[in-house]
């Protein structure tokens, strides 16, 4: 039987490589001269119609890794050419007329021509550094015996697509399935103009159908079409008829579904309306093997001219009656034959995108799905509480209602995530309308509240609070989560901050069950700074009164927004993590600005310990309860003390102990009493005031009872505790006292002057 070849290209004298423009194709001629597998029957070349002109090596490729008799219709002996252009991949044409054109993994060529074999899925940018005539002569020979072998398309790649994508897009509403339905809403689109004035984009948009007159509209017509088998990927076709065609020859016809659709939207009769278009959009199956299931579901788009009235016309299912359109057939009259104008609709196909949904952003970002769902309150939307809203709503994690008083300064614009047109705006309705701009008009939605987290007389801040799931404090003031820790109704806190350098960040975080607040915390994290080598430098250039708020709303203040964006991620971060572990945490890290390295600590948290002294509450933990009776038991039969460092909150009336220490060198101890020395005192003072930016200081005295004895106050210890609230009473300060006994027993004793 004659095989019969398609003509491609013009044909040289001879096989002489001077005939070849280009160095791939001499390469490859030189190999083919030499390789058994490919038998050079004549050098061409084609002249495309911008004047580029193609080098043609037509060879005779004989494979003997392809079955005979193969189910693909791969032979053993190909004709194929070789194709070889300009800065473009090298092509091979399959010139056999009855080359099968189904296959998968071929390129799209017009009808008539030789098939093109998909050999890269690169671009010959990436292609070309590592491209040797070697290579692409085996590339060939692999292509052809794994098609013929089935082998090609692996099974766990991607089946084909139906079509190519189209160079114009339509991205439609995240909610765009449940909307639709919406007989008071309407679809209309805006081209997205490029600077060029150009669009590749359409945005869909839901308007409401009364105020939408006039408006370019979009008429959806979802069809769901049969299950095809992937071959290659083809081409849109010009016409509807066409793409009729090429479906139907694919076991996949729409004419009938078409018609039904226009039928199921105007039994009441349609108007035409010349701002209106029609968007077909076929939702395709796509199976690999025709024995199998579907393995993906695609969406094209064709972009009609027409609007219903107009489609249904075409194709004969809709008829006028008194200057409207119903379906066929009207009362009275015989089903008329449906017309094939419809062939004819010229279209413009568009890619079916859709905006971002949060369940989107969630896998997209790597989050839990099951776990985002949840109600937050962020307090303080400053540069790093707004920073933090931004990356958790990209992840669309929580639900969130932001409180902040403050509004947009111009040097605000530096480090928030505020632009020059806020200024003068609050910042809670700034960082609510940012976050909801990375989503679709009304489908994310945040709240926001102008006032203080702790007004607990406004309604709306209490909701706010019991309400929710988890509170974020970012205020960067001592006294919110101190105050916060106070009430019982709120959820689980955590506070975060950056130390005015914008070296460091700290986070705090309660355990689920609140046994350990967020102002115990506080406390921990003093004690951490004193004796850890991390601590030394931690809070320079504090000012005692805001965590970062002394350096965040200083204009002067010198932290670039690459701080702050580094540490807003890694605290993001981690609260997303922490939130569903029931432990408390205190993590803090430190960020090397010269090397980028960031240094982690984390804090083993103490159970939290509460005393009533009178008016005054002692908070306390179990560390430094240990730690005092380790001092005591090491210096037993005699007795032994030292001073309390801790800060008071005059407005709580509590007294936070933040360290113990041991007694000084020069003090006097024996059996029967103990008298603190001094030396070095005055230099363990100064580093503790530096180190917490003069937030803990002395505050009282503990000492240690002898064996057998408890730790209740005895007549002389009643005699030093006024002594020491006489002295304390300067500062306006009240007085404690700490006693430890036999067996593990303390007493705290406060005493105002």
């Amino acid at each position: 039987m004659t095989v019969e070849f398609i003509p491609f290209g013009e044909p040289y004298s001879n096989l002489s490589s001077d005939n070849l423009r280009h160095y791939a194709a001499k390469k490859t001629l030189e190999l083919c001269e030499k390789n058994k597998d490919f038998k050079i029957i004549e050098l061409r070349h084609l002249t495309k119609n911008d004047g580029t002109v193609s080098d043609l090596i037509i060879v005779e490729c004989i494979n003997d890794q392809v079955p005979s008799h193969n189910p693909y219709g791969i032979k053993k002996r190909e004709r194929l050419a070789l194709v070889f252009t300009l800065d473009k991949l090298p092509e091979v044409r399959a010139l056999r007329k009855d080359f099968p054109k189904a296959l998968p993994h071929l390129n799209d060529v017009p009808l008539g021509k030789p098939a093109s074999l998909c050999l890269y899925f690169e671009p010959w940018s990436a292609v070309e550094i590592t491209w040797t005539a070697h290579k692409h002569l085996r590339r060939i020979l692999w292509w052809l015996s794994e098609t013929a072998k089935g082998k090609l398309h692996r099974d766990d790649q991607p089946v084909e697509r139906v079509y190519f994508d189209s160079p114009y897009e339509i991205v439609l509403p995240p909610d765009f399935e449940n909307r639709i339905k919406d007989q008071s809403q309407s679809l209309i689109f805006e081209l997205v103009k490029q600077s060029t004035g150009d669009f590749k984009v359409i945005r869909g948009i839901f308007f409401p159908k009364a105020k939408a007159k006039n408006i370019p509209q979009l008429e959806i017509l979802m069809l769901e079409l049969s299950t095809v088998v992937q071959r290659r990927t083809e081409s849109y076709r010009k016409t509807l008829g066409q793409i009729h065609d090429q479906l139907e020859e694919r076991g996949a016809p729409f004419l009938d579904r078409l018609n039904a659709t226009i039928q199921e939207k105007s039994h009441s009769g349609l108007v035409k309306n010349d701002s209106t278009r029609c968007l077909l959009i076929f939702s395709i199956p796509v199976k690999s093997k025709p024995d199998g299931v579907s393995e993906s579901h695609e969406l094209h788009g064709l972009l009609l001219p027409d609007d219903l009235a107009g489609l249904g016309e075409k194709t004969g299912i809709l008829k006028t009656h008194n200057n409207k359109y119903y379906p066929v057939p009207l009362i009275g009259q015989a089903t008329p034959d449906l017309n094939t104008a419809w062939r004819e609709i010229e279209f413009i196909p568009i890619e079916i995108k859709f905006a971002i949904t949060k369940k989107f952003a969630r896998n997209a970002s790597g989050v839990d799905d099951e776990k985002s769902d949840f109600k937050g309150v962020l307090a303080g939307v400053g540069a790093l509480g707004s920073a933090m809203a931004e990356l958790w709503a990209k992840e669309s994690w929580g639900e969130w209602t932001f409180i902040d008083t403050d509004y947009i300064k111009p040097h605000n614009i530096v480090r928030h995530v505020a632009r020059d047109f806020h200024i003068g705006k609050l910042k809670t309705d700034v960082v609510k309308e940012m976050v909801e701009i990375n989503y679709c008009s009304d489908y994310y939605s945040a709240k926001a509240v102008n006032d203080t987290i702790t007004n607990f007389a406004n309604p709306k801040v209490m909701e706010t609070i019991t309400t929710a799931t988890l509170l974020v404090d970012a205020t960067t003031t001592l006294y919110s989560p101190r105050k916060l820790s106070q009430e019982d109704k709120a959820p689980r806190a955590v506070s975060v901050f950056l130390t005015p350098s914008g070296q460091s960040s700290v986070l705090l975080l309660e355990d689920a069950d609140r046994s350990v607040r967020l102002d115990a915390l506080e406390a921990q994290y003093y004690n951490s700074i004193i004796n850890s080598d991390w601590g030394a430098n931690h809070l320079d250039g504090h000012h005692g009164t805001l965590w970062v708020g002394a350096g965040c709303r200083d204009i002067s203040a010198i932290i670039s927004n690459e701080a702050i964006q580094l540490h807003a991620a890694t605290l993001a971060r981690q609260i997303r993590l922490l939130k569903d572990k029931p432990e408390s945490c205190i993590r803090i890290w430190s960020s090397n600005f010269e090397t980028g390295a960031l240094a982690v600590h984390e804090i083993m948290v103490q159970p939290s310990l509460c005393c009533c002294c009178g008016d005054w509450q002692v908070i306390w933990d179990n560390g430094v309860k240990k730690q005092l009776c380790e001092m005591r038991d090491t210096q037993l039969p005699c007795e032994t003390g030292g001073i309390i460092l801790g800060y008071v909150d005059q407005k709580l009336k509590h007294i936070y102990v933040v360290d113990v220490l041991k007694a000084p060198l020069d003090s006097e101890a024996d059996r029967t009493g103990f008298t603190r020395g001094t030396e070095g005192l005055a230099v363990v003072l100064g580093k503790v005031r530096r180190r917490t930016a003069n937030i803990v200081d002395y505050i009282g005295e503990w000492h240690s009872h002898p064996p057998l004895t408890s730790a209740s106050p005895s007549s002389i210890d009643r005699s030093l505790i006024k002594q020491l609230a006489d002295a304390l009473a300067l500062d306006g300060q009240p007085a404690l006292m700490v006693i430890v006994g036999a067996a593990g027993d303390i007493s705290l004793s406060v005493k105002e002057g």
